[in-house]
């Protein structure tokens, strides 16, 4: 760099910064917006080394440019979005999580020391979810919830039923972070231990680790989240009958009897799996009648979306707001005369038939919701970007066989990136925070090109 930042300064702002992005999986726990105040410092502070250092490298990779090329996309589509500010006030800001992600991979990350920290606290972010949800579990109350209603006079999140809010007073999110952070922290921690105890150690901490938290992913009640583990376990098995057929047949006698558990417990009573009302048999019943199910419904009004506005569509975080209007109304809302809202199911005495909510804040599929609210060509970019981590993936790909680590990031990453997966608001900001992060953190692992004199410096050293 041309002018290093003078050192008695720099490892002051630079350490509390890099602890501070450390704590973000712990900070999502308790606040959102605390966590996004983090990701806004963090990305100015890098806007401000990159225009101090003249270097910007960054916006060579591949990926940041298509990034930007969306940015632009997205605020251009939002004038032609049903509410104009709206989807403007979002799309504005959007940016940020683009560079925030940028600058772990070149700055913030780009140090062994900092990734094993972001590790280590995610592992504690884990552990702390983890208590709360086997807190609520027996007892019904979380100890988080127990001091928002004492202390605050506020109550947390009550999913009703089958699920567990955890330490999340705003919503069932306690398998959505689990599932988000659970593969990366097993592995990681699994490693730490084999290095500084044993292998025995290592694998007695993973068949424990992982035991514990499929079976509270299952008790969260959050049916994408235990779909997502379902596939991760798979890719986990595939993996490793590539490199260790012996660890693979233990492992799957343990999934196996962790998933006869989990079948009986769901079941109780074996002919009830069709239940409805059980989690297992409800996921089952929905994939098998899709179309009729509450996201076929949702992804039936993505469609039509997409359909009336192939190029622009409705405009970003605008699906809540066209969903009411006439032309996207099911069939049943239709025969009513408007008169049941769409937010709610409705039932057709005259033709004897259930029609599930035509509206939600979002189409709760990830391809679907850029459908809708951004058009083809917002599809098309997000999809070019896509590939783009991919190919940087493969090229790299002896670096990700050798670094496990980045395994447990595509494990969390990958179930989210099927089609036909349900999915939070990819534009969300507690979901957008957890999404850049694992694409810092995993691009952080890979080289950042080959040019050392425009390299951005590493300030770990201070």
């Amino acid at each position: 760099m041309k002018n290093q930042i003078e050192k008695k300064h720099n490892p002051i702002i630079f350490n509390f910064i890099s602890w501070c992005i450390c704590s973000i999986p712990i900070i999502l726990i308790f606040s959102n917006a605390f966590a996004d105040i983090i990701v806004v410092s963090v990305s100015l502070f890098f806007i401000y080394i990159s225009i101090k250092e003249n270097n910007w490298i960054w916006l060579n990779e591949f990926w940041v440019r298509v990034c930007f090329v969306i940015y632009f996309w997205l605020i251009i589509s939002s004038f032609f979005a049903y509410n104009e500010d709206l989807a403007l006030s979002r799309s504005i800001s959007w940016i940020r999580f683009v560079i925030f992600a940028a600058s772990l991979q070149f700055f913030f990350l780009d140090n062994k020391k900092f990734r094993n920290r972001m590790m280590i606290f995610i592992f504690i972010g884990i552990i702390y979810v983890n208590i709360e949800m086997f807190v609520e579990y027996f007892t019904g109350f979380s100890f988080y919830s127990k001091i928002l209603e004492h202390q605050f006079g506020m109550w947390g999140f009550s999913g009703g039923g089958n699920r567990l809010s955890g330490p999340f007073k705003d919503a069932p999110k306690s398998g959505i972070y689990l599932i988000y952070f659970l593969f990366p922290a097993l592995i990681g921690m699994a490693k730490l231990i084999k290095h500084r105890l044993s292998e025995s150690f290592s694998l007695i901490f993973i068949f424990i680790f992982l035991g514990i938290n499929i079976f509270l992913i299952y008790a969260s009640g959050h049916r994408a989240s235990m779909l997502s583990l379902f596939i991760s376990l798979s890719l986990i098995i595939f993996y490793f009958c590539l490199k260790n057929k012996k660890l693979t047949t233990i492992l799957m006698i343990i999934l196996f009897s962790l998933g006869t558990l989990t079948y009986i417990s769901d079941s109780s009573i074996f002919n009830k799996l069709k239940n409805r009302n059980l989690v297992i048999g409800k996921t089952l019943y929905d994939i098998e009648k899709l179309s009729n199910s509450s996201y076929g419904s949702l992804f039936k009004t993505s469609f039509k979306m997409f359909k009336a506005h192939p190029i622009t569509g409705v405009g970003l975080k605008n699906y809540r707001v066209a969903c009411e209007k006439d032309e996207f109304l099911s069939e049943g809302h239709s025969s009513s005369d408007y008169k049941v809202t769409p937010w709610d199911g409705y039932y057709d005495h005259e033709q004897k038939k259930y029609f599930e909510a035509t509206c939600s804040s979002h189409p709760h599929n990830l391809y679907l919701t850029w459908l809708a609210e951004t058009g083809i060509f917002g599809f098309l970019l997000f999809t070019i970007f896509l590939i783009s981590i991919s190919i940087k993936i493969i090229k790299y790909k002896k670096i990700v066989f050798d670094e496990l680590i980045i395994f447990g990031i595509l494990l969390s990453l990958i179930p989210r990136l099927i089609p036909m997966m349900p999915s939070l608001n990819f534009f969300s900001n507690w979901n957008a925070i957890c999404f850049w992060l694992l694409i810092g953190w995993l691009l952080s692992f890979l080289p950042k090109g080959s040019n050392k004199k425009k390299s951005i410096k590493n300030l770990s050293h201070f």
